[in-house]
C-alpha cells in the first residue's frame, strides 16, 4: 500500500483530481504493444472516460506518440480513430512560450521532459503520470506529484467511495478539438 500524499487529495472529490498524462502513458494505450504499464494505464484511461478525473495531454505527445505508432508498423488511420476518441474526454493542450522559456533555462538532459513538466505545472495538474522513472523522485514547484500508472491506480484505489461522484466536464474546463 502506498504512503498516503503529504498534501490533502483525500479532502479533494474524486473529480476534482487533475492528472498530466506524459507521452508513454498515452502510448500505452495507443499501441499494440504490451507493456508492463499498459492495463494501469488503461484503467485511468477508463476513469478519464467515466468523467472520474480530469486530464491533460499536450498535442506534442500526440506528436510524438504517432513517431512511435508508425514505427510499430500499426495503421495511421487506427491511430487518428483512437485519437478522435481520447480526445472527447482529455484535455489537449499546446505548449506554450512561458513553458519552453522554463524548460530552456532548466536541466538539459532531457529537453521534452521539461517541456511536459513545466505545462503540467502551468495547468494546475496535481499528479504527473509517467513510466519514466527517472521522473519519479521529480519535485515540483506547486506540489505536483510524480508517479507511475500503478501508483495512481493504487492511490484511486485508496480513495473513500464517497469521494469518488461521477462528474461531467463543464464546457469551459473542455477544450474544443
Amino acid at each position: 500500500m502506498l504512503p498516503i500524499p503529504s498534501w490533502n487529495i483525500f479532502g479533494k472529490s474524486m473529480l476534482s483530481i487533475k492528472v498530466f498524462l506524459d507521452t508513454n502513458v498515452l502510448i500505452d494505450v495507443l499501441s499494440n504493444v504490451k507493456r508492463p504499464s499498459t492495463d494501469y494505464s488503461g484503467r485511468i484511461f477508463q476513469e478519464l472516460r467515466n468523467n472520474r478525473i480530469e486530464g491533460v495531454i499536450t498535442i506534442q505527445s500526440i506528436v510524438d506518440a504517432s513517431y512511435v505508432f508508425r514505427h510499430d508498423n500499426a495503421s495511421l488511420d487506427l491511430f487518428l480513430d483512437r485519437i478522435l476518441q481520447i480526445r472527447n474526454y482529455v484535455n489537449l493542450e499546446p505548449l506554450d512560450y512561458s513553458d519552453l522559456q522554463d524548460a530552456l533555462l532548466s536541466d538539459p538532459s532531457d529537453f521534452e521532459d521539461e517541456l511536459q513538466c513545466y505545462h503540467a505545472d502551468g495547468a494546475g495538474c496535481d499528479f504527473f503520470i509517467t513510466s519514466d522513472r527517472k521522473l519519479k523522485n521529480r519535485h515540483s514547484k506547486t506540489g505536483m506529484r510524480f508517479c507511475t500508472p500503478e501508483e495512481f491506480v493504487r492511490i484511486l484505489d485508496e480513495l473513500p467511495l464517497q469521494q469518488r461522484p461521477a462528474h461531467t466536464l463543464t464546457p469551459e474546463r473542455r477544450r474544443e478539438p
